[in-house]
């Protein structure tokens, strides 16, 4: 197991894993940053935002950046549905 942390920025905030997950793998980590941006998604536009971009950083147990997830979507309104 190797530890991996999962640091979240978006425009106005950082947010840093200072606790981190115990995973198996690289890819394990991948799947994990995958749900969270999914959820962040999710919750960022139930709560109205139309303009959503925000970065999940993760780097491993030695500080390393393995990999970034870059996250951005944008909800055009309907004029007839609004």
């Amino acid at each position: 197991m190797s530890r991996y942390f999962f640091h979240v920025q978006n425009q106005t905030s950082y947010v840093r894993d200072e606790v981190g997950s115990d995973l198996a793998s690289p890819g394990l980590a991948r799947s994990r940053a995958a749900d969270a941006a999914g959820e962040i998604l999710t919750a960022d536009l139930r709560d109205g935002r139309t303009e959503v971009a925000f970065d999940i950083e993760v780097d491993d147990a030695a500080g390393e950046r393995l990999f970034t997830v870059h996250v951005a979507g944008t909800v055009e309104l309907d004029p007839v549905a609004a």
